[in-house]
């Protein structure tokens, strides 16, 4: 490959790393804040004496307009068009990924010039091997043994200690946490699709793929930790 073009396409997807990114991240901490909004008012219907009148919905004003969204784990009818925030995932992840191959496996910099463990070739296939098997670990962790938040929270601290502790003896310093960051993006982009294989989902997303109208639907969902806010007409992008 051309040297000039190698440093204009690295340069390329770093700044759409960035930019994906940034709208990922800031997607993720908008659906925290609504979801912390949320639990205030089912706190607050919980406290308050039942008069049928409790706050079920979240007001926003942005750019000049008005936006009214309201919170349904389980919705009687599944919208011709479910607004599901994909895409910046997906390009930050990708575009991450190509990055990771053009500059450290092709680069060979995965493992320090001197007194290396592992091969340059040995040391991107492990990379590879642990990217991999990151999704499914983390789905047996927190899907299959684990059922309460705070041991699960502990394991993983803990994993990830001896994880980075493991890294840092075969790779450089750089590519270790590079690794790290790869495993835990890998994680966050896959999880909504995780979450859509569960059983309680899968009718959901069938009807949200195929409808040519808005159809009642049997079966109901719960879109977990991932996807739990499904906005009215006007209130998403």
């Amino acid at each position: 490959m051309d040297p000039d073009f190698n440093e204009w396409l690295k340069l390329i997807l770093r700044w759409i790393h960035v930019f994906a990114s940034i709208m990922w991240v800031g997607t993720t901490y908008f659906f925290t804040w609504l979801d912390g909004r949320f639990v205030e008012l089912e706190r607050s219907a919980k406290n308050a004496p039942k008069s049928g009148h409790e706050e079920k919905e979240i007001w926003m004003v942005h750019s000049g307009g008005f936006y009214r969204v309201e919170k349904q784990k389980r919705p009687n009818i599944m919208p011709e068009k479910l607004h599901w925030f994909r895409w910046e995932a997906a390009i930050t992840w990708i575009s991450g990924l190509l990055l990771f191959v053009m500059v450290y496996y092709h680069g060979g910099l995965m493992v320090s010039l001197e007194d290396a463990r592992l091969s340059p070739a040995a040391a991107a296939w492990l990379s590879m091997s642990l990217i991999v098997i990151s999704v499914p670990l983390y789905d047996v962790i927190w899907f299959k043994f684990l059922k309460n938040d705070t041991i699960g929270i502990v394991v993983s601290f803990v994993l990830v200690i001896v994880l980075a502790w493991f890294l840092c003896r075969y790779f450089t310093g750089r590519a270790a946490y590079l690794q790290l960051g790869a495993m835990f993006g890998t994680i966050m982009a896959a999880n909504p699709r995780i979450e859509s294989k569960m059983p309680s989902n899968k009718n959901a997303f069938q009807c949200s793929r195929t409808a040519s109208r808005i159809l009642s639907c049997s079966s109901v969902m719960s879109w977990g930790r991932v996807i739990k806010n499904l906005p009215v007409a006007g209130s998403a992008k």
